[in-house]
């Protein structure tokens, strides 16, 4: 502290000075300037400084992006190697919650991440998954009651309780759902909501309940009755969920109140970028670029209570983005201390199941249908027009369970799509043909986990052997092979309209509205 202070005062050299330096003030929303004088990973001072090391730059420094809200899971990457990518894009904070892995594993998967997060080169923070299984319809790996949640607020990086998405639980106050919420809200923590669709008396039971935010608005009315309630808004632009262009308004007159999401990001959309590029796409279309920085920062280092980042102040960490004029990230910087390289390596069996048979296959009535861009579904009736079988196996614990039905948009024809990444509890869930069906999910149960697309005249995979959901890879890896088998899946005859694995995935997810397959059969919502 003593050294910080004699830098701040101009009695002692800076480690770092970025010299006459424009940078976003975020608490006046203007853009100064002054040199930046950062001390041991925390900026110390704004004005005029010497430092032991000069740092000059055209551009604009702003606070690191912080992504309030997204399954690193989703990249299919450890945190190790999603933060390697998420750097280049200056993303400094990542807010998770690691609910995929602990429907797979349990405590030991939310340990597995807490633990390889810890040797990123980024800061993660974790928000405790609040619904696992999603609901008590799912078949997953292990139920974590709010006794079992309660021993993991001891970990370091842990600030809150993830989406409560079982929103019937909270509105009919299940005791344990309530222990949860009051056991986050008893350490001053943030509670995050996912409730698509809710409003009216049920919503407001929902908001008097702690929840504090909400991601899965798809419309400015839903968004502005949540604003209203008090409710955080988390727009969300991710793989298969794109909110940006509906929610664009809300930033002119509550950016204060919003900040910007991924929630499910493939590889490939990380390479492309991060919250950087969600910030470009909301100033090309509009949007006011000082509001739209403030909400990409300040905003959830705000709303977590992450008070030591998200400003360019004195005793705000140095977690710092240069953008050039076009809002491209030139440079990074990140204030914490080197982390240690000690990875943790993933020990635990995340499969128990028979191959299949056709005559496993029966289909119930009932027809699911896409809806481009989203990841809500329409119940279509008997309307059986261009539609596929869809099937869903259960996979953790040998029971089993199988259920089938049609699928309308998909477009696969000759050939099939099977994987194991099934939000939230991640069965199998495959989409196609009769005998390409069979043939995919048995080869995904015989690697141990991934995504296999099996066409007429070859098969291609991608084995994920963290839980069948995750690989060591990198992200440029994973990418590149994940291009390949989407590119074969789309000749196969996937539309074009849809991401051929992330849509599918979403499909078993009993939360979202209106219709999905589980093991068990048909969830109307």
């Amino acid at each position: 502290m003593k050294d910080k202070n004699a830098v701040a005062l101009g009695e002692k050299k800076a480690e770092l000075v970025i010299k006459d330096a424009r940078y976003l003030n975020v608490f006046t929303g203007e853009i100064l300037k002054g040199d930046i004088a950062i001390e041991n990973g925390y900026i110390v001072g704004i004005g005029d400084y010497e430092g032991e090391k000069s740092y000059y730059t055209d551009g604009l420094v702003i606070p690191g992006f912080i992504d309030g809200h997204v399954h690193i899971e989703s990249s299919m990457a450890t945190p190790i190697n999603f933060a390697a990518e998420a750097k280049k894009h200056g993303t400094t904070t990542v807010v998770c919650d690691p609910h995929e892995i602990a429907n797979v594993a349990g405590e030991y998967g939310i340990e597995f991440m807490l633990k390889s997060a810890a040797c990123a080169d980024i800061d993660f923070k974790f928000m405790l998954p609040s619904c696992v299984p999603a609901t008590p319809l799912d078949e997953n790996y292990k139920t974590l009651d709010a006794k079992e949640l309660h021993k993991l607020y001891k970990a370091k990086d842990v600030i809150g309780l993830a989406e409560v998405m079982d929103v019937g639980a909270v509105i009919s106050g299940n005791d344990d759902m309530y222990r949860k919420i009051k056991d986050a809200l008893s350490h001053g923590y943030r509670v995050d909501g996912h409730a698509p669709s809710l409003c009216g008396k049920p919503l407001n039971a929902y908001v008097m309940s702690g929840i504090a935010s909400d991601h899965e608005c798809t419309a400015m009315s839903e968004a502005l009755e949540k604003l209203r309630l008090g409710q955080f808004i988390m727009i969300r632009q991710g793989t298969a969920a794109h909110n940006l262009r509906e929610l664009l308004p809300l930033i002119d007159k509550y950016y204060n109140r919003c900040m910007f999401v991924t929630d499910d990001l493939h590889p490939e959309g990380l390479m492309k970028g991060h919250i950087d590029s969600i910030v470009r796409e909301a100033v090309s279309l509009g949007a006011d670029k000082i509001k739209t920085l403030i909400s990409a920062t300040y905003v959830p280092a705000m709303y977590f209570g992450l008070d030591d980042r998200g400003a360019i102040a004195p005793g705000r960490r140095a977690d710092l983005a240069v953008l050039s004029e076009d809002l491209f990230v030139i440079d990074s910087f990140f204030g914490g201390k080197p982390k240690s390289r000690h990875a943790p390596k993933w020990e635990f069996s995340s499969f128990d199941v028979k191959p299949i048979e056709l005559s496993d296959i029966k289909c119930e009535k009932g027809v699911i249908g896409l809806v481009p861009g989203q990841l809500l579904t329409r119940d279509l009736g008997d309307n059986y027009g261009d539609c596929v079988k869809l099937l869903c196996v259960e996979r953790h614990h040998g029971t089993g369970h199988k259920a089938a039905c049609y699928l309308s948009g998909y477009g696969i024809k000759e050939g099939a799509v099977a994987t194991s990444i099934a939000h939230d509890s991640h069965n199998i869930i495959a989409a196609g043909s009769d005998e390409y069906l069979v043939k995919a999910v048995n080869k995904l149960i015989e690697m141990g986990g991934g995504i296999v697309v099996v066409g007429k005249e070859k098969t291609m995979t991608l084995p994920l052997e963290i839980g069948g959901i995750m690989s060591e890879k990198s992200v440029k890896e994973l990418a590149t092979e994940l291009e390949e088998i989407k590119n074969f899946a789309y000749s196969l005859g996937v539309s074009r309209d849809i991401d051929p694995f992330m849509t599918l995935s979403f499909l078993s997810l009993p939360v979202i509205p209106e219709i999905r397959l589980l093991p068990s059969g048909i969830v109307k919502i």
